[in-house]
């Protein structure tokens, strides 16, 4: 019987500048999709640290020289008429799902297209939010963390004992989620990071 072994996890991969370049282009020259909403699914680390080393994944994306072609796609998908008040919805609570962080200069520097269909219909992303089921104010903290931040508060999660499988923090936690994919490049890093730089009497 086949054995058909799986690739190696995104996350053990380790990052630079010119990883993230090597792997855009690998993607774009397989014809693969190179959208956030898509890397989302497929290749998050990519995503993370794409963001991180150029600050956001369009700006990778042009650093690698193929960023007209990915905006023209995504325009020509999300033609006039694409957008409605119950997709937007839709969109943002997948975004959520996913462990976006929904502030508006995250969602500004990679969707765009959902924050200018959001102010059309609704009049501003805060009452889009607010539409679709979400706080504004308990979201304007997620921009704030650091590489710091996001270890002390998973050492304060530690410390109360909560759930912290991936699955249960992307429920739960999604923009602490979201940080650790920024400033990690995945949740299971994050997670070690702080296990190792934890206070053994906090953590017990």
């Amino acid at each position: 019987m086949t054995n058909h072994s799986s690739s190696p996890t995104p996350s053990r991969r380790r990052w630079s500048r010119e990883r993230v370049l090597a792997e855009i282009c690998a993607r774009h020259q397989a014809n693969r999709p190179l959208n956030a909403q898509a890397l989302t699914h497929e290749d998050p680390s990519l995503l993370a640290a794409g963001r991180r080393y150029f600050g956001s994944w369009p700006k990778a994306l042009t650093a690698a020289g193929i960023a007209v072609q990915v905006r023209a796609a995504s325009s020509a998908r999300h033609h006039r008429g694409y957008w409605t008040r119950e997709r937007i919805a839709q969109e943002i609570r997948r975004h959520a799902a996913a462990g976006h962080p929904l502030h508006a200069h995250a969602m500004q520097q990679d969707h765009n297209q959902l924050v200018s269909a959001a102010t059309y219909h609704y009049g501003s992303w805060r009452q889009a939010l607010q539409a679709a089921g979400f706080n504004p104010e308990a979201l304007r903290g997620a921009r704030r963390h650091s590489c710091e931040s996001v270890a002390a508060e998973i050492q304060r999660l530690m410390s109360e004992g909560a759930d912290l499988r991936d699955c249960a923090v992307r429920r739960h936690y999604r923009p602490l989620y979201w940080a650790a994919q920024k400033y990690f490049g995945s949740w299971r890093t994050a997670l070690d990071k702080a296990r190792q730089t934890a206070d053994p009497h906090t953590t017990s």
